[in-house]
């Protein structure tokens, strides 16, 4: 897995997906309140923070499925924001 993410917490998984031209930097705010009661997944998506940036086409809907399957997560609650919303939305309609 070549994204770069930060887990804190225990509890239900949750994936929070940033907009686009922010970083994970984004729900700074908000993970020490989700990590008292879930897991909480903040990554930067390809091409933010640190993660690297894409050198081909990049599907971001595979990216959060594949940074799922690396984290073995057969269930998480995704939140986004903005275009991190539609990536959310969009990777639903692959899950079962």
């Amino acid at each position: 897995m070549d994204l770069s993410f930060e887990i804190t917490g225990n509890g239900h998984p949750v994936v929070l997906i940033h907009s686009g031209g922010s970083d994970r930097r984004l729900w700074s705010l908000l993970i020490p309140f989700l990590s008292k009661h879930y897991k909480v997944i903040a990554f930067d998506g390809r091409g933010a923070g640190e993660s690297p940036n894409p050198i081909k086409h990049t599907n971001y809907v595979e990216d959060v499925r594949s940074l799922l399957d690396y984290l073995e997560l057969k269930q998480a609650t995704l939140i986004g924001h903005s275009m991190g919303g539609q990536i959310a939305t969009d990777l639903g309609t692959y899950l079962p």
